[in-house]
């Protein structure tokens, strides 16, 4: 393990500790790794809010002597991506032709999107997704809870996933049921929980219950420290990256469906028995509109 990633975790082993100030700076750092690597101490202080005093308590507290050794590891880091970081350069530049203004802004989106969608499928999220489909596959029940803008790809998944497995339960809630979709739920289950910034309470709460019942949770999120990734079996961290006023779920949703096809891939010829059994029942409700 190389002494970025050692950084990072103690990064996120220690956030409980940390006091507020300190909390909010190990955030930035951990959700823009990047700025770390571009910025001056003071630049990514401004960024993340708070006094250069705070990333110089905060280097001391988890053994690091100065900003240049932190700095160097992830200047390391960045030499090691991707060459897309000219493209996201690009995204800063603003048009004076309002004419030209419409056609940029959906340029600057598409490349958001496609960057967000990319960093889903580092090596690192690849790994943990085929370690998140291996807990799937054992669990007695698979519990699936993403509210308000991240209902979409929760429901994405345990839409796909019931096509395959009985054993799917969509947590959302309707008629007042949230609680009472979650009865029964404990350690030999698994719920995947969807969630970003600015995390839904009810979203929040079921992880928390889950966690009370040591059910293991399967974080689909925006940072290593969001509520519903602490203490998480696993975390699949994806951008939110958004040219809009809101945050975008592409890449959660894309990473959703990957698991579903993952699935399906190790499920051999049981699962596809499966799916052509619940595409005869589909069929029988004529529920598809033929050409």
């Amino acid at each position: 393990m190389g002494l970025q990633t050692d950084l990072r975790e103690k990064l996120i082993s220690d956030y409980a500790k940390l006091s507020p100030q300190m909390q909010k700076a190990a955030r930035y750092i951990l959700d823009h790794p990047n700025d770390v690597a571009l910025r001056s101490m003071r630049a990514l202080a401004r960024a993340a809010n708070v006094p250069p005093s705070t990333v110089t308590r905060l280097m001391a507290a988890i053994g690091v002597e100065t900003w240049q050794d932190f700095r160097d590891h992830y200047q390391s880091r960045l030499l090691d991506q991707p060459a897309s970081y000219a493209r996201r350069a690009r995204e800063t530049q603003k048009t004076d032709n309002d004419a030209d203004r419409d056609q940029h802004l959906l340029e600057s989106i598409c490349r958001t999107e496609i960057d967000n969608i990319s960093d889903a499928y580092a090596p690192d999220l690849v790994s943990r997704m085929i370690a998140t489909c291996e807990a799937i596959e054992n669990a007695r029940q698979v519990f699936i809870v993403g509210r308000g803008a991240a209902y979409p790809a929760a429901f994405q998944f345990a839409y796909a996933y019931r096509l395959l497995c009985d054993n799917g339960v969509l947590v959302d809630g309707h008629s007042g049921t949230f609680g009472d979709e979650l009865r029964g739920i404990g350690r030999r289950d698994i719920m995947i929980a969807v969630g970003a910034k600015p995390y839904i309470r009810d979203t929040v709460r079921a992880v928390e219950f889950a966690r009370s019942q040591h059910c293991p949770v399967i974080a689909v999120t925006d940072s290593d420290v969001s509520p519903i990734a602490m203490d998480a079996h696993c975390k699949l961290v994806v951008r939110d990256t958004s040219q809009s006023f809101f945050q975008s779920f592409t890449a959660a949703l894309s990473v959703m469906q990957a698991l579903v096809a993952l699935l399906v891939a190790r499920g051999g010829p049981k699962a596809l028995q499966r799916i052509a059994a619940a595409e005869e029942q589909l069929a029988v409700f004529d529920t598809y509109l033929e050409d």
